[in-house]
């Protein structure tokens, strides 16, 4: 047990060390900014733009660093992936393997490969396929990289999951002293996530063989986990719901709904987007968009004063922000669409089964080739309808 607890916090401290560096950097920009704000000359609507990006992105990496802390607690209690034991036989002592042990990871790796295991190596991976747990770690980091799957709220939880969401709320009403409270009417809906299967093969060719483990495992993180990622991005933005997850652009989906000018946005048309989403989303809205949309209509445009809607962040020139919201450039959106709201809170995306990969020689027995397939059990669906707005392109 002690082991398996070392291993995870190395773990932890493999996968923490980039977003750890990234918290500082936030934080230091913060006090910069404190003392900027002292000066007579400060630019205050500049720096209140920065410092609300900085915020959004220091909750962003806070969600991302607890949702990876629960999987790792789960990984570490056994929820996530069974622990395996090896043989026991004559003068051979008997050993356990867990998911998370450097032995489990080697074996695992090896046999995907396709090599020649030990006795001791295939007990393990024939008593358990449960990808180990820094590989995993590495795939659901991989995913995480992408924008939109950033943005929403991910979880890893077995089998289909029941979200309760606010249906009629009625709002706090002031009552006379020595006045009994009347009970409000308010009702609660929900949406349920069940499993769709979610697929992706590629075909390799025999010197794969020849990689060391590690460059083995860098590069099945690197071509699955993308892979993985495009799914799941194109689902959350444009997801049928029939066998897939549904999407933000699903006609119906989300209630809150206008257009632009068919010609091309226009600054009236930007406010407009604004003034839909209520006040108590807009302190975490996003906006998310294909490129192209924010490329021709938005990125020049300029406001009543003639400054720039569209500014670059400060920490990373490759990020914008639309007005101090940051902007999610997606292309799997459908052409014109825009969304703008909470993404965190109005879309859930659940992995009822977290990806697990498997290889097979037989499909590709005349080349010689090997089929190496990661599967995930999945679905997502926007939750919080009213925290989000979708606008399109006008037709005329």
């Amino acid at each position: 047990m002690k082991q398996n607890q070392s291993v995870l916090r190395g773990i932890g401290l493999q996968f923490f060390a980039t977003p750890s560096a990234r918290m500082g950097e936030i934080e230091s920009r913060l006090a910069a900014i404190a003392q900027e704000l002292e000066k007579d000359d400060a630019d205050v609507d500049a720096l209140e733009r920065e410092t609300r990006a900085l915020k959004e992105e220091r909750d962003t990496l806070k969600r991302s660093a607890e949702r990876r802390r629960k999987l790792l607690e789960d990984i570490g209690s056994g929820r996530s992936g069974r622990v395996t034991r090896t043989f026991e036989d004559e003068g051979v002592e008997s050993r356990t393997y867990g998911v998370d042990t450097p032995e489990y990871r080697s074996a695992w790796l090896r046999n995907l490969q396709g090599h020649e295991l030990t006795v001791e190596e295939r007990a393990a991976v024939t008593a358990s396929a449960a990808i180990p747990t820094t590989t995993m770690n590495k795939i659901i980091a991989r995913m995480e990289l992408t924008p939109i799957i950033q943005a929403v709220d991910v979880t890893y939880i077995p089998g289909n999951v029941t979200y309760p969401i606010e249906k009629t709320v009625n709002g706090v009403s002031w009552v006379d002293m020595g006045t009994a409270a009347t009970d409000s009417a308010d009702a609660l809906d929900a949406i349920t996530l069940g499993a769709y299967k979610l697929i992706k093969t590629v075909e390799i060719t025999a010197d794969v063989m020849a990689m060391g483990i590690d460059a083995f495992e860098t590069w099945l993180v690197a071509r699955l986990g993308n892979k993985m990622s495009v799914a799941v991005a194109a689902a959350i933005a444009a997801g049928t719901g029939s066998n897939q997850a549904t999407g933000l652009t699903k006609r119906g989906e989300i209630t809150q709904t206008g257009t632009y000018t068919k010609a091309g946005m226009t600054y009236k048309d930007l406010m407009t987007i604004l003034a839909t989403l209520p006040t108590q989303y807009m302190a975490n809205a996003k906006f998310a968009m294909p490129r192209a949309v924010f490329y021709s209509d938005l990125l020049g445009m300029t406001d009543s004063n003639g400054k720039p809607v569209v500014v670059a962040d400060v920490q990373s020139p490759a990020k914008f922000n639309i007005l101090g919201y940051p902007v999610i450039l997606e292309d799997s959106f459908p052409k014109d669409n825009i969304v703008f709201g909470d993404l965190f809170e109005g879309y859930k995306f659940n992995f009822a089964m977290s990806p697990t990969v498997e290889s097979d020689k037989s499909v590709a027995f005349r080349s010689g080739s090997t089929v190496y397939r990661v599967m995930a059990l999945a679905d997502g669906k926007p939750a919080d309808k009213n925290g989000l707005c979708l606008f399109t392109r006008a037709g005329a």
